[in-house]
């Protein structure tokens, strides 16, 4: 009963059975902020290739990982070099404390480039007899999440003030069993990563089978098909059926609602990712309204398509979809099968050259919209029947292959997520 007491984790590497310590946050790590900040001026900001220097900013902490990307922000080194106290070092913590990504951070591993960081965000530093490792992993619980929450000033901007954040409290062991910690954490992350890579790998690989598929470059071997020129033809002129789901009067109202249990599947622009449709936050109506919108109910095969909102998504409807509904966002496109495989068209619309056919029929300039008529106009590739499927097919055995990395690297973010909750007190 007296152990259970104990400031002690759930699971614990052998030879250690001490207590863990209560600190504040500023007793472990030295807190630096961007002092007397007036943001830059335009001649402040130059290209990386003129020997800017990377500012940080929320919008590089992707999953507690730091990631460069396509809009960050490089000033002069002059403009650097003014604030030394936030220059950022490989082993540094960046932590969120203004905006909408409040207490998002990173551990700042094998940087390679001077760097600092904007307004939003402070630099930490472990101090001695405090791991690295250990402290960012630590950062990321929970604990420290709801400390966040209660803390937080501001409405549509929150923020944390740096004497808040250093009054956080926290629980550490002795450094060896910080070391330990770290070390099996910093290995199951470099696990993640390199499942996260090949799923990068094969998406790319994906993308890459789509464009040369697509242009001919890259052909299935058929003796007699191997230099017939595809054809391009409508949509309407291949005998497809489109509707959508504005239902006019009979639109479903509160009082049509239902839930998943007793109710069908509304779908809205959002449930369509990546080809695909999820019903991960479906809106869902009642039967007896469902079965008076009938001309938005799913077949085999449709291809449901966003024409308002998320423009140009779309998502195939397999067995698990049939005799669900769309709602206003959306548009089915039905095709006719002696012509044209559903499965094949939706690969094509997912391609580079079949995204710019489709949003080039996009109507509107405040609200931007995709008409059925529009629809009707897109131009598709249509070779034989057969070869269509073997497309398709060739296709779908690479989602195969990305689904099942996908719910590899989710299974390893589970069993992290377990090790989190039994390893930190």
């Amino acid at each position: 009963m007296i152990n259970e007491l104990k400031n002690v984790p759930e699971l614990r590497f052998s030879n250690f059975c001490d207590e863990w310590v209560n600190y504040k946050l500023g007793e472990i790590v030295d807190i630096r902020g961007r002092i007397g900040f007036r943001g830059y001026t335009k001649s402040d900001i130059i290209n990386k290739e003129d020997g800017g220097v990377l500012t940080f900013s929320p919008t590089n902490i992707i999953y507690n990982k730091l990631k460069n990307t396509v809009h960050d922000t490089y000033i002069t080194k002059e403009k650097y070099e003014e604030s030394p106290e936030i220059m950022v070092k490989t082993g540094d913590i960046l932590f969120v404390k203004t905006g909408s990504t409040l207490g998002k951070s990173t551990l700042v591993a094998n940087l390679n480039e001077e760097a600092t960081v904007n307004p939003q965000i402070v630099v930490m530093r472990a101090k001695v007899f405090f791991h690295q490792k250990f402290t960012s992993t630590y950062l990321t619980l929970n604990k420290i999440l709801r400390q966040v929450a209660q803390t937080r000033i501001g409405g549509a901007i929150p923020t944390l003030t740096e004497s808040e954040i250093k009054k956080f409290q926290v629980s550490f062991p002795v450094y060896e069993e910080q070391q330990k910690i770290g070390s099996f954490f910093s290995k199951l992350d470099q696990q993640i990563e390199l499942e996260e890579q090949k799923l990068e790998k094969l998406e790319e690989q994906k993308k890459g089978y789509m464009q040369k598929i697509f242009t001919q470059e890259l052909k299935f071997k058929n003796s007699q098909l191997e230099n017939i020129k595809w054809s391009y033809k409508t949509l309407e002129e291949l005998n497809s059926f489109f509707t959508d789901g504005n239902y006019g009067e009979s639109y479903p109202k509160s009082e049509d609602m239902s839930d998943k249990n007793d109710g069908v599947a509304f779908l809205r622009g959002s449930n369509l990712k990546k080809g695909r449709i999820t019903l991960e936050d479906a809106n869902y109506i009642s039967k007896k309204k469902h079965s008076e919108l009938t001309t938005g109910h799913l077949f085999l095969d449709d291809i449901v398509i966003a024409v308002r909102g998320s423009l140009g998504a779309v998502g195939y409807v397999n067995e698990n979809m049939v005799g669900n509904n769309i709602n206003s966002q959306l548009a089915i496109i039905r095709t006719s099968n002696s012509l044209l495989y559903g499965k094949y068209l939706l690969y094509y619309l997912m391609s580079n050259q079949g995204k710019k056919e489709l949003l080039s029929r996009v109507t509107g300039t405040a609200l931007k919209q995709l008409p059925i008529k529009q629809i009707k106009q897109i131009k598709v590739p249509v070779p034989k029947l057969h070869e269509q499927h073997k497309i398709a097919n060739f296709l779908s055995e690479l989602d195969n292959l990305i689904d099942n990395q996908t719910e590899k690297i989710e299974l390893l973010k589970e069993r992290k997520k377990g090790f989190l909750q039994k390893m930190f007190v």
